[in-house]
């Protein structure tokens, strides 16, 4: 991927399918492609876009506005290059991404001026007069690994302002200036997965298991877009003492159904079961839940 944020202030764009530069074609598409991989001419975007594996596979309308409008921040501030500083700005007013941040109890506000601030320490060469503003190299990473996390994890399907706020997490200084703000990935993809913050998983199962202790209860695992299915295999062989094959097979039950039976224990047993699986998931920063459900068998 070019590096658009390194060397001359107004870096000449080539496309990245049939390496024609921006003084040879009439424009450089603005879709949404030209964040995933590099700059994509307007004459290969259709075929570029027919060769991906998932043909579904979309920006939210949402997310597409997300993108044009940290485009906007930087330009507007007379800044070459979009950054980090800048999509996360854009991110806050994500209507998808926001959910996610207030549901994790982050300040928006707060985080919006922690923002401005950092873009005012990392301040550039103005953009030079007649000149658009570029995304930088992390800022197209970012974008990059949301799109690589929707096609693997989700198999298809929209890419939207969440996938990009988590994807955010793998550049240091987006994850700093929001860990600053006491919000973690973790966090995030626990909100996203389970709609709880850190903590608050797998209680509502258990209340119900809870009623009548002596009775016995079903673990069970629950699917996320996020646990490496490596990682649920793991847990289920150490965890619940299966072999490969059979971890493996329930593994794929859980992915493939949304959630499946490890065990079923007297209550306090699977209770213990549930904990180490908390324990290890949060261990590794994954936000695999385990819920307890009372068994009807006697």
């Amino acid at each position: 991927m070019p590096n658009a944020d390194d060397g001359d202030s107004k870096p000449v764009l080539t496309c990245s399918i049939c390496g024609k530069s921006q003084h040879d074609i009439s424009d450089i598409a603005g879709s949404p492609a030209v964040f995933v991989r590099d700059f994509i001419c307007d004459e290969c975007v259709g075929s570029e876009l027919a060769r991906l594996e998932s043909p579904a596979l979309a920006f939210s309308k949402d997310l597409d506005q997300t993108l044009h409008r940290a485009l906007t921040i930087a330009q507007e501030r007379g800044e070459p290059h979009a950054i980090e500083e800048h999509l996360l700005l854009s991110v806050i007013d994500d209507p998808d991404a926001a959910v996610v941040m207030r549901g994790c109890n982050l300040d928006l506000e707060a985080a919006r001026q922690r923002f401005i601030a950092s873009l005012a320490d990392r301040a550039e060469t103005p953009l030079a007069e007649g000149a658009d503003t570029t995304p930088s190299a992390a800022f197209q990473r970012i974008i990059q690994r949301a799109v690589i996390h929707v096609q693997s994890a989700k198999c298809g399907g929209l890419v939207t302002g969440t996938d990009v706020l988590v994807a955010a997490f793998a550049e240091p200084p987006a994850a700093e200036l929001l860990q600053a703000l006491g919000f973690t990935r973790y966090d995030a993809i626990s909100y996203i997965s389970h709609g709880a913050a850190e903590g608050d998983q797998g209680r509502a199962g258990e209340e119900h298991a809870a009623e009548k202790p002596g009775s016995l209860a079903e673990v069970r695992l629950l699917n996320d877009d996020y646990t490496p299915m490596e990682f649920v295999v793991h847990v289920l062989e150490r965890v619940f003492n299966m072999d490969r094959e059979t971890a493996t097979r329930i593994m794929l039950e859980i992915h493939n159904e949304g959630t499946g039976i490890c065990g079923i224990y007297p209550y306090h047993v699977a209770d213990v079961k549930a904990a180490e699986v908390r324990s290890l998931a949060h261990e590794h920063q994954h936000p695999l839940q385990c819920v307890l459900k009372r068994s009807s068998s006697i």
